[in-house]
């Protein structure tokens, strides 16, 4: 234990460092890393991953998922998810390689290491595109090239078939194992699995290439994951240092912006009211203290019409209240639920999820059966239907929260939930977005994957949404005047395409390979509004020109149309006036 723990101060002074010039810097004495056995090495990778995970989450992520909502701004980054993936993380996992790559004992075990680093260096190069890649760690030049993001998703792609076909079922294991407990066939499946993500994700910048891996997992069903047990998830502790970052900074601290809790977006509150989704309840707990609304109701025993007032049992947060330039732009006097406060009146993350030990998921299953419902809409294989694997994909999502099939079932018999149907849905309140669900099918796919997404895949939904263009966004319409984070200037953002590189682990001390990375992004600069390679050409609406109205109706009728179906509920009411 004493070396372990001489090892990982060693990895404590280096985070100070250019990640990507020092990379092979790290312990440069192979006798003392390699006197702790690699799973002691790995669950500290593990760890140091997750925890940049749950963190990026809350500052960032559930920001651009529309789901969660901070209330706060698009900001593009930060300098510890460089340095900590590049050093805390990927450091480590390149001395393993160096130390077992070869050894016929440590063949699992190098698959793994070789896995983890595919996971870390997808979410690098979907969050900033161009990265150093092919050559970092391997050179102690202090200007590091970047690679491009296909050379990039290629590699990652060829690495994880490979690692996955590597692993023996009766080979040496990781013990612990805080990810899979040891089970190597879930190993392969989260290989295999991750490798469709990616697939999938690369398919408009990399068609060929996404094809072909596609079809390769796709003809192999059975060692993608086929049930929650097989899904990836780390496994957080009670022990101090072993929390869940959620815990940490939600609970014990007050990182989230000065409140208790995190909130529900008004986005996906919307889209919950719409389909009578019952999963609003699952993702988030009723307001501390109820909101209000003004409703006209009817009577079964009179001709009148009631304009009372009752209280509503969620709420979703808008993003941010109007600037004065905007309000005047929309010819509006006013923001949507001034009163509202943060979190009394506002939906917010159930304590269970903030828990210590609550397990961080990297993949389900649900997100599985959609990934191969688009696969085969794609043409790309599936035993099954598309319709098949999208059902099945939402019956697992709803399990997964604790629902039951028959409040499934009742979800999916909707019109635009159900397969080949269109459905209608409320107005976004600000009334310029409409969360009506086409016909089109595919559309169904990605809109229950990204409702998947909730709350440990913000990553992934900001990938799905940069990918497919498929939800119309509301812009942050107060977020600061930084036209750099923005891309449309200084009174509405729209959702960043990436992140900035860091200032202090590149732009300062690898400027010749940041350059070079500046270069493969296609942009005059490092800006966070330039599309990536997996994006298609996309325009975002004229929100200056865009026609806006006060639109509270997807908060009204809440019981019913009638006062009587109030007191059916218990819902107590006032009247304010009848006509």
């Amino acid at each position: 234990m004493k070396k372990i723990i001489i090892y990982i101060t060693l990895v404590l002074i280096c985070t100070t460092v250019s990640c990507t010039k020092d990379f092979t810097g790290l312990n440069t004495d192979p006798s003392r890393f390699a006197s702790a056995a690699p799973e002691s090495i790995l669950t500290g990778v593990f760890l140091n991953t997750i925890n940049k995970l749950e963190s990026n989450n809350i500052s960032y992520l559930w920001e651009y998922s529309h789901i969660v909502d901070p209330a706060g701004r698009y900001l593009g980054g930060d300098e510890g998810t460089w340095k900590t993936m590049y050093i805390n993380v990927l450091g480590n996992t390149e001395q393993l390689k160096k130390l077992y790559v070869g050894n016929a004992a440590y063949t699992n075990r190098v698959a793994i290491t070789d896995i983890w680093e595919c996971y870390v260096y997808a979410y690098l190069v979907g969050t900033y595109g161009p990265i150093p890649y092919s050559n970092a760690g391997k050179t102690n030049n202090p200007d590091v090239e970047y690679d491009d993001e296909n050379t990039i998703y290629t590699s990652i792609l060829n690495r994880l078939k490979a690692d996955a076909a590597a692993i023996n079922v009766n080979g040496d294991k990781v013990n612990p194992d805080v990810i899979f407990n040891g089970n190597l066939t879930q190993w392969i499946k989260f290989a295999n699995s991750l490798r469709l993500r990616i697939a999938l994700r690369v398919q408009n910048n990399l068609p060929d290439v996404a094809a072909t891996h596609v079809k390769d997992v796709m003809a192999n069903e059975s060692m993608l994951m086929t049930a929650d047990a097989d899904d990836a998830k780390f496994a957080y502790g009670t022990a101090t240092g072993s929390q869940s970052v959620y815990y940490t900074q939600l609970v014990q601290g007050t990182a989230f912006l000065g409140t208790a809790a995190p909130v529900m977006s008004d986005y996906v509150f919307t889209y919950f009211r719409s389909y009578h989704d019952p999963r609003i309840d699952a993702y988030f707990q009723k307001a501390a203290t109820p909101f209000n609304i003004t409703d006209t109701l009817t009577s079964t025993k009179s001709s009148l019409h009631y304009i009372v007032s009752y209280p509503i049992p969620h709420l979703g947060q808008p993003k941010t209240q109007p600037s004065q330039t905007a309000l005047t732009d929309w010819g509006l006097t006013g923001g949507t639920f001034i009163g509202a406060t943060v979190p009394t009146n506002f939906s917010t993350m159930p304590a269970a999820l903030t828990a210590s030990t609550r397990p961080f998921y990297m993949m389900t299953y649900a997100e599985v059966c959609f990934l191969k419902a688009e696969a085969v809409m794609k043409g790309w294989g599936g035993s099954q239907t598309a319709d098949q694997y999208y059902y099945a994909g939402i019956n697992a999502n709803f399990a997964f929260w604790g629902l039951t099939p028959a409040q499934a079932s009742a979800y999916e018999a909707q019109n635009g939930i159900k397969w080949g149907t269109a459905g209608h849905g409320f107005n976004y309140d600000l009334g310029f977005i409409s969360t009506s669900i086409p016909a089109d099918n595919m559309t169904k796919i990605w809109l229950q994957e990204w409702i998947n997404f909730y709350d440990d895949g913000a990553f992934d939904a900001w990938c799905l949404q940069r990918r497919t263009h498929n939800l119309i966004l509301p812009p942050h319409t107060n977020p600061g005047n930084n036209p750099g984070v923005t891309g449309v200037g200084a009174n509405y953002a729209n959702l960043p395409d990436r992140w900035f590189y860091p200032v202090q682990s590149e732009v300062n001390t690898n400027p010749l390979g940041y350059a070079n990375g500046v270069k493969l992004l296609g942009s005059p600069g490092d800006y966070v509004f330039t599309p990536l390679k997996i994006e298609p050409a996309y325009t975002y609406p004229n929100w200056p020109k865009t026609k806006v109205f006060i639109d509270y109706s997807f908060v009204e009728k809440w019981y019913g149309n009638n006062i009587e179906d109030l007191t059916a509920a218990g819902i107590k009411y006032s009247v304010l006036s009848t006509y």
